[in-house]
């Protein structure tokens, strides 16, 4: 099960290392859920297309990250996921090494652009 849920910011390193027999662990930056869905429209876009990448026993091991919520987010420079990360927006999705360290990172637009988000995934 590739796709798994740290629950709140910040995930637990446990969650950071790859999996047996895979290359990187992919680190994704969404909303929190608020009434019932993600207060980020741009996350609800690409809901769909993460889950379906990152979803089988042969896909990539993917962990889900929720920043918080809009409050805590939005023109908050401090933020944890801004400093450790340099997350600008959400969605965001990084490509982290065995040892953490980034090697890649797309956001919405690269995720929904099939071609890139394959050659991010090294599909």
């Amino acid at each position: 099960m590739p796709l798994t849920t740290s629950g709140q910011y910040p995930p637990s390193d446990s969650y950071l290392k790859p999996q047996a027999g895979k290359k990187s662990t992919y680190l994704i930056f969404y909303s929190d859920v608020e009434g019932g869905r993600m207060w980020c429209p741009h996350c609800r876009d690409v809901e769909g297309v993460v889950k379906s990448a990152f979803t089988g026993g042969s896909k990539p091991n993917g962990v889900i990250t929720y920043i918080g919520p809009y409050s805590g987010w939005k023109n908050v420079p401090s933020h944890p996921a801004r400093i450790k990360y340099g997350v600008r927006s959400v969605p965001t999705i990084i490509r982290l090494d065995e040892n953490g360290k980034e090697l890649d990172r797309v956001e919405k637009s690269g995720i929904l652009d099939g071609s890139r988000f394959e050659d991010f995934l090294e599909v």
